[in-house]
């Protein structure tokens, strides 16, 4: 083990020295007390040190009390003194010094001490290191289980929230906006013909509709909207701080969307949907799967009126005023 000794007696410093490389230890020799601060702070410094009690520049004690301050990891300290005070031996362990020893040292006496020493740097330095592997593996532990997390609250197929997400994040949204003045829009939509895609081209081409109909709603709604596929073919997007007024804007940007995906013409179908919506006002009282339920009521009402004409239109609907009948909004 590498040892530090810090005597300014050059005799005793000698004979400690060869005692100990005779012993098998590797020997660093200062005869200050700064010098012995100074190694005990270097990155390699040697885990366990014998100082003396009364140096140049530091004493023993103060030695102790700054290693302690500065290194995370401070090495075993005995201090070698001629003191035989009870007192001062208390003063230099509560110096943060752990062992000491009697000038002039007895041999056995300092085999044994040295064994301690060892001993416990032998076992600080395995707590240290199992500390380090616990640290690692919580980390990779809390990255696994956000990993785990996004899993369950994405879909896989198109990234979006899946239903799991959507509700865990909806409803949080749903009390802030029952807080609040300002009223939303709860969206349900349902990508047409996806039977009929899986049936004519195949479920990979149907797979791809559903990923580009997802590309299609990320451009209409904002980022600070909350979108979902819950399932096959149906989607919900929750739009926060959106009114009557907004929903015109909306339809348009997702007829836009729309059509120009369609004059691609990269895939051998029209890409379609059925939207229904309902006004959250700030008094709203119903929970999100009410809400949801008549958004997708909505939904198919507009899909039944498009299925008996060539245009479509986007069913809205106020929870607390359900009965009164709203103009439709078309879509291409």
């Amino acid at each position: 083990m590498k040892i530090l000794i810090a005597e300014d007696d050059r005799v005793s410093s000698r004979v400690l020295a060869t005692t100990l490389i005779k012993w098998g230890h590797d020997v660093v020799t200062t005869d200050n007390g700064l010098d012995a601060q100074a190694e005990l702070q270097k990155d390699n410094a040697p885990r366990l040190a014998i100082l003396d009690w009364m140096m140049p520049g530091l004493e023993g004690p103060e030695v102790c009390r700054r290693v302690r301050k500065a290194v995370k990891t401070a090495p075993y300290i005995i201090l070698l003194t001629a003191l035989s005070q009870k007192e001062r031996m208390l003063a230099g362990l509560e110096a943060g010094a752990d062992d000491y020893l009697s000038k002039p040292f007895d041999r056995d006496e300092l085999r044994v001490r040295l064994k301690v020493g060892m001993r416990t740097v032998e076992l600080q330095s395995s707590l240290v290191q199992r500390v380090q592997e616990l640290e690692v593996a919580i980390g990779e532990r809390r990255r696994a289980e956000e990993a785990l997390r996004e899993l369950t609250l994405t879909d896989d197929l198109t990234g979006l929230y899946n239903q799991r997400g959507f509700f865990t994040v909806a409803e949080h949204t749903l009390k802030t906006t029952s807080r609040s003045s300002q009223p939303s829009l709860l969206f349900y939509a349902d990508l047409d013909g996806l039977k009929n895609i899986n049936d004519t081209f195949g479920h990979s081409e149907g797979s791809l509709a559903i990923v580009k109909t997802a590309e299609v709603l990320r451009q209409t709604f904002r980022t600070s909207d909350i979108l979902a596929r819950l399932g096959g073919d149906e989607f919900a997007i929750f739009a926060q701080n959106a009114s009557r007024h907004d929903i015109s804007n909306i339809v348009a940007r997702l007829e836009g969307n729309l059509r120009a995906v369609n004059e691609q013409r990269t895939q051998p179908y029209q890409l379609s949907l059925s939207v229904g919506a309902v006004l959250i006002d700030p008094d709203n009282n119903l929970s999100l799967d009410q809400l949801i339920g008549k958004a997708d009521k909505a939904m198919y009402v507009q899909k039944r009126s498009r299925s008996h004409s060539s245009k479509g239109g986007l069913k809205v609907v106020e929870p607390h005023r359900s009965r009164q009948n709203f103009p439709e909004l078309r879509l291409a």
